[in-house]
C-alpha cells in the first residue's frame, strides 16, 4: 500500500491537487497500470469493470493458457443457446 494522509489522497480525489510524482509512480505500480494507459486510455464505458480486470488478467496469460480460456468461453456460450432453444 501507499503510505500518504488521508488528507492528501483527498485533495487529490476531490480538488484536483496533482500527487508528487513518487505517489503517481506507486499508485501506477499498485494499480498494475501504465502509464500510457493512464493518461491515453479512457475506459470504455460499455465495459465493466469485471470485464476491465478480466482483460487485464488474461494479458499475463500465456498462448496455451488463453486456449484454455477460450474453449471455457466456448462452452459457455454453447450452453446458454441450449437453453435458449
Amino acid at each position: 500500500m501507499i503510505e500518504i494522509d488521508p488528507r492528501y489522497l483527498t485533495n487529490i480525489e476531490n480538488k484536483g491537487k496533482h500527487p508528487s510524482l513518487q505517489v503517481f509512480y506507486d499508485l501506477v505500480h499498485l494499480l498494475n497500470v501504465s502509464t500510457d494507459e493512464f493518461f491515453l486510455s479512457a475506459p470504455d464505458p460499455a465495459k465493466s469493470t469485471r470485464r476491465r480486470q478480466l482483460e487485464k488478467q488474461l494479458d499475463n496469460l500465456s498462448d496455451r493458457d488463453l486456449v484454455i480460456v477460450e474453449s471455457v468461453a466456448d462452452g459457455i456460450i454453447k450452453s446458454k443457446e441450449v437453453e435458449e432453444k
